[in-house]
């Protein structure tokens, strides 16, 4: 199964940049594929991007969401079957929407050899406040379908925190990272996000396993963050409803973000999923017997 991460972010948040950093971080050897999608009848970064040795194919003239989804995912079937290659990176336009990218990558054809492996979002901190206010439709679609947020443009240290607050409304519990990006192992970074918004998106059952417990242990705030933050590496991502002593929280916990959010829900379950671990171990820890 070939890994697809979709690069998502408005105009001039930095897409190419960010993938330009991801990009050097890859082995020589390794066959990457990019589609890079523009508006105009050429794109300049799509040269920019093939200097780096990938694969590069252009769908221009349109966006891959809307007018051109029939020409984007023939292109897709097409590269998947012509082309022995180890990754494939996604660069929408601008003003695409994510979901329905998502959701094209999710296509019964596609999703034989494929799956969406991560989605990430490019912000600009400075012009995030203006695109959400004229451009409220794509902006929040590429904020609440993100796996992580990457701030571009955080000069002003004021202007970006009135952001982060807009997208933590959005998202609340979507990490957000305002580091440099030549500062941060980005590769690394993205293999191990693993995007799963629903419990049916596990599309290599090979590599993922996912796991429901029940009769969940009533803990404190700090017991169940202890024992979600001391999981292996392979574990991915954890969600659910668990009873805690100051009542029942909704639990969202991914490799670099932990929440527990009061909840009236009383459906008490925590489903895992990574792609190798213990499941009596989690058992003995999370369940009363």
């Amino acid at each position: 199964m070939i890994p697809i991460v979709i690069i998502s972010g408005f105009l001039g948040s930095g897409k190419t940049t960010f993938l330009q950093h991801i990009l050097k971080e890859h082995k020589s050897t390794d066959k990457i594929l990019i589609i890079e999608n523009d508006f105009g009848e050429t794109s300049l970064d799509a040269v920019n991007l093939a200097k780096s040795g990938a694969t590069v194919r252009e769908v221009t003239s349109g966006c891959i969401c809307c007018s051109l989804q029939g020409n984007f995912q023939q292109a897709l079937l097409d590269i998947l079957q012509n082309y022995e290659i180890d990754i494939i990176y996604i660069e929408p336009s601008g003003v695409s929407k994510l979901s329905e990218i998502i959701h094209t990558c999710k296509d019964e054809e596609i999703a034989k050899s494929a799956y969406v492996h991560a989605s990430v979002t490019t912000v600009d901190a400075m012009q995030a406040p203006m695109f959400i206010k004229n451009f409220g439709l794509f902006f929040k679609d590429q904020i609440t379908h993100s796996d992580a947020i990457f701030l571009s443009h955080t000069e002003d240290i004021q202007q970006t925190s009135i952001t982060k607050r807009m997208i933590r409304d959005l998202a609340p519990n979507t990490p957000i990272h305002e580091e440099a990006w030549d500062t941060l192992s980005l590769r690394d970074y993205i293999k191990r996000l693993y995007h799963c918004h629903d419990d049916n998106c596990l599309h290599d059952e090979h590599l993922f396993m996912s796991h429901t417990f029940k009769d969940l242990r009533t803990l404190s705030l700090v017991q169940w963050k202890t024992i979600l933050e001391g999981m292996p590496d392979t574990v991915l991502r954890a969600k659910g409803i668990v009873p805690t002593t100051e009542g029942p929280h909704e639990l969202q916990y991914g490799t670099h973000y932990c929440s527990l959010t009061p909840t009236e829900s009383t459906d008490y379950s925590l489903v895992v999923i990574g792609t190798d671990f213990n499941v009596p171990m989690v058992h003995n820890e999370v369940c009363q017997s």
